[in-house]
Formats: C-alpha cells, structure tokens, sequence
C-alpha cells in the first residue's frame, strides 16, 4: 500500500517532482520508483557541481507527478498504485516516429507507442497527456516532407487521446549530443541539418495546420521567437495552469514558483532521475552523454537503492 494523498494535508512547500528529464523512469526504473515512493524518499544528483540530494516523496511535500517518456507501458501497473493513492499524474509521452530506427534504436516502434498512449490515457485521462514531436529530428534522409507526413499520421492516430502536442527543434549541445551526432552520420551516411529561421517557422506553421485539422492543440516548448512568430501556444510541460485544469482541487492553491527559464511556463519541480542511466539510445538525447556508462549502470541497478545510480557523492 502507498501512502494515500490528499490535497488538504499537502504543506506549504509541496511542490510537483519530474519523474525524468534525465533518464526514461517509466520505461526503465519502475520498479525502482515504487520502492522509492514505499520509503518516502529518493536521492539524486543535480546538474551543477558533483553533489547527491535528498528529496522527499512523501504525500505531504509532493503536489503532483511529471512522467516523462518514450515508452510508458512498463510503468502501467505503478502508475496502477499511484492513481488508486490518489496521486495527481500528468504525462509528457515523445513520439516522433522514429522509433526502431538508428536515431531511436532503442525506442518501439511508432505504432506499438501510439496503442500504449491509448491505454494510458484510459487510465490516466487524455487531458493530463502532452504529446511530444520533439525534437524535430531534421536530416537527409528525414527532410521536412518526412515530418509533414508524420505529423499527419501521428497527429490523426493520437487525436483524442492526448490534450496537445508540444514541438521543439534539435539542439547539438556540444558535450552532450553532437558527440552522437558525429558517431551517427559516420555510422549510417545521414547528414543531420539545422534549418534556418524562416524555414523552421514555416514548418511549424505546417504542422499547426495539421494539428488544428486533427484536433489537437499545437504548441511550442520554449523559444519565444520560434513561438510568437508561428502564433503558437507555450506547451508548459509542468505548467500549473495544465494541473489546474486536469485536476480541479489545485484551482483553491496559491501560485507556485516556476522554473525560472526564459520562455517555460513550467512550475518548480525537483527532476529525481540520474544523467547517464538511459539506454534507449537516442541520438540527439541530452540525458547520456556516455552509453557504455548508461548500461553498465542498468546492469548494476538494483531496485532496493535509493537512487537510480550509485554515487560517491556526500548527501546534502
């Protein structure tokens, strides 16, 4: 049994947990997310300089849930738990159709996805669903046409299942993702391919069009200029104008701190996953710098540890 939640006992400090930018928790960690939720508490390691936190997972100090993840149905029969705990849940599920492909190798294809994301939003609701296209994976041998058509696609096949889509383009950042870029255009001949302003402003403009048709609202994650020059909404991944609406009680609580980044909306959040711990494999991930750490250390994971990696690393 979980600890119940009720939003009437939360302290004045609660706020929401990511559940992870850094490492697919719900496709890979499971098991160790329950054991976590069980003792009340997890330890991380933040970006910044070397150091492990402490943070607590105890109903009281935690408002709500971020999940993020490629492929949520692993974590099905916790999120089971949580939602019979009362526990409010909301989903950041990346689909960009290339999964099971030298950019996704690790990712199911888009198809077994899209099922997964119907039987999640059964149990989670699809307003408390945010669909990813991101990034916008553009190269050679996926060229803007390739995004057109899978827009379309995905966008027809998820109507009704998720509360909208969030969009963003490819950033290389110089240790964390061009490594793999380089390794993947030696590896397969792809060339990836920044566009420029104007063309990126009108393929969102494209792909807005192909939301609003399916019924799906359309947004941009970050960028201000990417967003105000295609008119779109600011997708607010954790935003609390999102957890209002999908769970009516927070419309009572005061205004908690957001992010801080310019251009989110995002509300404060403490991100419990571990950098270097993702074994999906995707090429333009920020979360694995090293793979061969990555599976090494889901080897030697054990679900019983209070955090996802071992670390040597003082607690704080």
């Amino acid at each position: 049994m979980l600890a119940p939640w009720s939003f009437d006992k939360l302290t004045r400090t609660a706020f929401g947990r990511s559940v992870s930018r850094r490492t697919d928790v719900p496709a890979l960690y499971g098991e160790w997310f329950l054991e976590r939720m069980k003792a009340g508490f997890a330890e991380y390691e933040p970006a910044g300089p070397p150091r492990r936190i402490r943070c607590s997972l105890r109903p009281d100090d935690v408002t709500h849930f971020n999940f993020w993840s490629k492929w949520p149905r692993p974590f099905f029969p916790v999120l089971g738990r949580l939602l019979d705990a009362g526990y409010p849940a909301l989903w950041n599920v990346t689909i960009t159709g290339l999964g099971a492909t030298a950019v996704e190798p690790g990712v199911p294809a888009a198809a077994t996805t899209v099922n997964a994301v119907a039987d999640l939003a059964r149990m989670a609701g699809n307003h408390a669903i945010q669909w990813r296209y991101d990034p916008i994976f553009v190269s050679a041998a996926y060229p803007v046409a390739h995004h057109l058509a899978a827009f379309r696609r995905l966008a027809g096949e998820l109507a009704g299942r998720v509360d909208r889509v969030a969009v963003s383009f490819l950033i290389p950042f110089a240790r964390r993702v061009a490594p793999h870029l380089r390794k993947y255009e030696a590896a397969t001949g792809d060339r990836v391919a920044a566009l420029p302003l104007a063309a990126q402003l009108d393929l969102l403009g494209a792909l807005r069009e192909l939301a609003c048709a399916a019924g799906v609202r359309f947004t941009v994650c970050c960028s201000p200029a990417l967003r105000g020059g295609a008119g779109c909404g600011v997708s607010g991944c954790n935003s609390w104008e999102w957890l209002r609406r999908v769970y009516p009680v927070f419309a009572r609580d005061r205004h908690r701190p957001a992010r801080g980044e310019d251009g989110c909306t995002c509300g404060r959040e403490i991100d419990v996953g571990a950098y270097d711990t993702c074994t999906l494999g995707c090429v333009y991930s920020y979360g694995t710098c090293d793979r061969a750490r990555a599976r090494s250390r889901l080897a030697a994971h054990r679900p019983e540890a209070v955090g996802i990696a071992p670390s040597p690393f003082t607690i704080l």
